[in-house]
């Protein structure tokens, strides 16, 4: 249905395709251009181009879905952003990696301008995406709200396939150490009875997850079309509540935008390795959180 074309004789773009390509008959969404409002139309990440980025990218998820498509089907993207810095511009674009909007890889064009309509509008995208045969538009165009709850042994396999499909869409280039059943088995048999394990539901379907271990926030994903929604910040908020000393957690240094995330979340960066203590052999990084409350002498008895 899409077909991605690189031309041979042109530099290799990082990301993105030189052309999409599309069957003769094939219906088409031409969307708006994605701005980072919430559903009350207040601005989402005053003065903070990545945090936008993000909100927008939800907000086009939404908009797909309401005609029946998904990022996955996106033809062609523009991503404006306010500025005439290179380093704020690649910030930005890669949110848009990291989303999965790329992943076609779709063509696109990244574009620094001087402004955008709303006030305090640093980015928006427009996009043009194929509507599979088979879809129908959702009355209302409205997705239902997440509820967070602990997990349960049932739940484990719809864990582990949210793990599976985040991993997939967020590191690309890093390579797994086990095999989808092996990682399905170690949520089956370790992490769901025995680890801390909350999952984010919505209409019966397991959206995101998080697991802790002890004061180690040992995982926290996502499913690639539920992102931008809030639902990161949510599982954050409820590590913090259940251990309000401090969370520690480990990332790969590769996903600048999990640094972002948890750095906005007030996670520190305390250690860099080159990964040759985790199985995947990827450079990581630690970060740690500590509450205000932690750092009072005398606090906790």
């Amino acid at each position: 249905m899409i077909q991605r074309v690189t031309a041979p004789a042109l530099f290799p773009p990082p990301a993105y395709s030189h052309a999409s390509v599309v069957e003769a008959g094939t219906r088409l969404a031409f969307l708006a251009g994605s701005v980072p409002l919430d559903e009350k139309g207040r601005l989402v990440g005053a003065g903070d181009p990545v945090r936008q980025a993000e909100r927008v990218i939800g907000n086009l998820r939404e908009q797909l879905h309401a005609v029946g498509s998904d990022l996955a089907h996106v033809v062609s993207t523009d991503v404006y952003v306010v500025s005439g810095e290179p380093s704020v511009l690649s910030a930005v674009w890669e949110v848009v990696e990291a989303s999965g909007l790329s992943a076609g890889p779709h063509s696109s064009t990244l574009l620094g301008v001087a402004c955008l309509g709303y006030p305090g509008q640093l980015v928006e995208i427009t996009a043009t995406a194929v509507v599979p045969e088979e879809a129908r538009p959702v009355s209302g165009g409205a997705r239902p709200e997440a509820v967070l709850r602990r997990a349960a042994d049932p739940d484990s396999a719809a864990v582990a396939d949210v793990w599976l499909r985040s991993y997939t869409a967020a590191l690309p280039t890093v390579v797994r150490a086990h095999s989808d059943d092996e990682v399905r088995h170690y949520f089956r048999e370790v992490v769901v009875p025995s680890q801390e394990t909350w999952v984010a539901e919505a209409d019966g379907a397991v959206v995101g997850m998080m697991v802790l271990d002890g004061d180690m926030l040992s995982q926290l994903y996502l499913d690639p079309d539920w992102r931008g929604r809030g639902i990161g910040d949510r599982f954050v908020a409820l590590a913090k509540e259940r251990c309000p000393d401090g969370l520690g957690l480990w990332t790969f240094q590769v996903i600048t935008p999990a640094h972002r995330f948890y750095e906005r979340h007030g996670f520190v960066a305390v250690e860099y390795t080159d990964g040759s203590a985790n199985e995947e052999r990827e450079p990581d990084v630690r970060y740690e959180w500590r509450s205000r409350a932690a750092d009072v002498p005398g606090h906790g008895g």
